[in-house]
């Protein structure tokens, strides 16, 4: 990967570990500074830590979900593009609409995802920083 320009900075925002670790290598894999914290608490330190295009964020997470991090994350980086994944869980579709109606979804990714979503997605949103 060496001379690889680097494509932007991502952060990725799972309480599960092996989705965290997937979605970062596969990230880096494609050219982008890449890296995951598994609570939306850790979420908000790394972006008054570093400056991330894109964010991408479960729904479900213990202690924060992901709209409550959503909130907090814009108070510390406005400009921060949002993309939701989730798997299926009771009135999944309420929350979802509620972070519409706040501007936190700039897409949306059910899981299971493809590798390729994710890829196409982040070239979409996240821009060299």
């Amino acid at each position: 990967m060496s001379g690889m320009k680097i494509r932007g900075n991502v952060l990725i925002v799972d309480d599960e570990e092996t989705v965290g670790i997937g979605m970062s290598e596969m990230l880096k894999d494609a050219g982008f500074n890449a890296i995951y914290v598994t609570n939306g608490s850790d979420a908000v330190v790394e972006a008054q830590k570093s400056q991330y295009s894109l964010i991408f964020m479960d729904m479900v997470m213990p202690g924060m979900n992901g709209l409550e991090t959503f909130r907090n994350l814009k108070k510390v980086s406005p400009a921060t593009r949002v993309v939701l994944f989730t798997g299926f869980f009771k009135d999944a579709e309420n929350t979802i609409y509620q972070g519409i109606r706040e501007g936190m979804i700039d897409e949306f990714i059910r899981k299971p995802f493809f590798a390729e979503e994710i890829i196409s997605t982040a070239r979409k949103y996240a821009s060299s920083t």
